[in-house]
């Protein structure tokens, strides 16, 4: 049997930190182990990139001279843009197009004008696809309401989580030992609504609040001059940290504070809940969700409703045991394995049509 070709864009393995480049880096892994009779994995990496993928894929790196002509893209029977910002393909009419959209933030982010720029960019796309997949219920809903699918419907194939809680940790060097803490992470823009958590923590001066993510946003100067401003002692922004002080955060927090409004998947939450820890999630986007009905949903994000909320449910929230172990196990289900396992299905069907 000839096998079909099946090419993974995996340029963001160039940025292997962050979340893109996660996702990347992960299938990387998984899909170089997969050995298949009717398809031939091909990963599109990039051009510096010094990876072992095996013996087992193909591997095609990147030429910025690919950009401006088509024909030196490699000819595969399907391609697999793995996110909406990807827009090299190469698409004749004998090659099959799977289109991943992980979230439609621009609708809440941008002007009316960038929206309509950034509508037309994946309308082209989704014109082009022969099946469109999103991370989640809610992105696959706002794609429905806001984008042409000429026909098609969006298959949720919910985002993988890796397994992190029996990896290495290390405790970071800005933690302070005299006190638990609360924890969040994530890019610090104004989406992800971290300064609320900043009137919310004068309400609990026995805790600590570590807030790690990228932080080269202006979102983040303006936090940092209101710590200082307003002598708000109890928090700080870490920006960037390892994987290992990742996961030694959530082995030790005594929770996760997730206020976002800009979530497609929503990945701290059921990262969080792997270790077992009490989380609190904004009610927007896909977060109640994904929380499964295990994390504690904000009614609203003011001072006073998340202030009550976590004086009222963080105390008893570690003596439901039984409960704990339930949301460990619907946080393991997010498995790589399972995710993969849709995604060649998927291609498998594309595949098949005519």
């Amino acid at each position: 049997m000839n096998k079909k070709k099946v090419l993974l864009d995996l340029r963001n393995l160039k940025n292997p930190t962050y979340g893109f480049g996660q996702i990347a880096l992960n299938y990387a892994k998984h899909f170089s182990e997969i050995e298949l009779p009717d398809i031939q994995f091909v990963f599109l990496v990039p051009d510096n990139c010094n990876m072992d993928f095996g013996e087992i894929v193909e591997v095609v790196r990147f030429d910025k001279r690919m950009k401006h002509n088509k024909n030196l893209l490699p000819k595969v029977d399907l391609w697999h843009s793995v996110n909406q910002f990807q827009t090299l393909q190469r698409i004749d009419s004998t090659t099959k197009f799977v289109f991943t959209i992980h979230d439609l933030n621009f609708l809440r982010e941008k002007n009316w004008l960038r929206q309509l720029k950034h509508k037309f960019r994946l309308n082209r796309r989704i014109k082009k696809a022969n099946a469109v997949t999103a991370i989640s219920m809610f992105v696959a809903k706002e794609i429905e309401e806001n984008l042409k699918l000429h026909g098609k419907k969006p298959i949720v194939i919910y985002d993988a989580v890796e397994r992190i809680d029996k990896k290495p940790q290390k405790m970071p060097a800005f933690i302070d030992q005299s006190k638990p803490f609360f924890f969040s992470i994530g890019q610090i823009r104004m989406k992800k609504n971290f300064h609320l958590l900043l009137d919310v923590m004068k309400h609990f001066p026995d805790y600590n609040l570590y807030v790690c993510g990228d932080d080269h946003f202006d979102a983040a100067k303006l936090i940092r001059k209101r710590i200082n401003d307003e002598k708000i002692s109890n928090v700080k922004l870490t920006g960037k940290i390892s994987d290992e002080e990742r996961i030694w955060l959530y082995a030790h927090c005594q929770a996760l504070l997730f206020p976002s409004q800009g979530e497609g998947f929503g990945l701290p939450v059921i990262e969080a809940m792997q270790f077992g820890k009490a989380v609190f999630v904004a009610p927007y986007t896909c977060l109640p969700e994904i929380s499964g009905g295990f994390a504690i949903i904000w009614k609203d994000v003011n001072t006073s409703t998340m202030v009550e909320s976590i004086k009222k449910n963080l105390p008893k929230f570690y003596n439901d045991t039984e409960r704990i172990k339930f949301m460990k196990d619907y946080a393991y289900s997010f498995s790589y394995e399972q995710h993969i396992q849709k995604y060649i299905e998927l291609y498998q069907d594309v595949l098949s049509e005519n």
